[in-house]
């Protein structure tokens, strides 16, 4: 049995990608943004899974003292 695609719609968790482009641009243009961040946002909060990834690195990068630009 097919279902409603109303309902379909319904099934998808809300998102919004500008949102999450708007978030990892201001990481990588201030990076001392992670520490505001770091404690409330997790990758997982990240509908995209290519933003998931980003959020992630840069993470990773901030915890080794490195600078998160578009190269790294």
């Amino acid at each position: 049995m097919a279902l409603d695609p109303e309902f379909e719609k319904l099934r998808t968790p809300p998102h919004s990608i500008e949102a999450e482009q708007s978030v990892l641009g201001a990481l990588i243009i201030d990076n001392n943004a992670i520490d505001k961040v770091a404690d409330l946002l997790r990758g997982d909060d990240f509908y995209n899974e290519a933003h998931r990834l980003i959020y992630e690195h840069i993470n990773r990068l901030a915890a080794d003292n490195t600078a998160a630009d578009a190269v790294t």
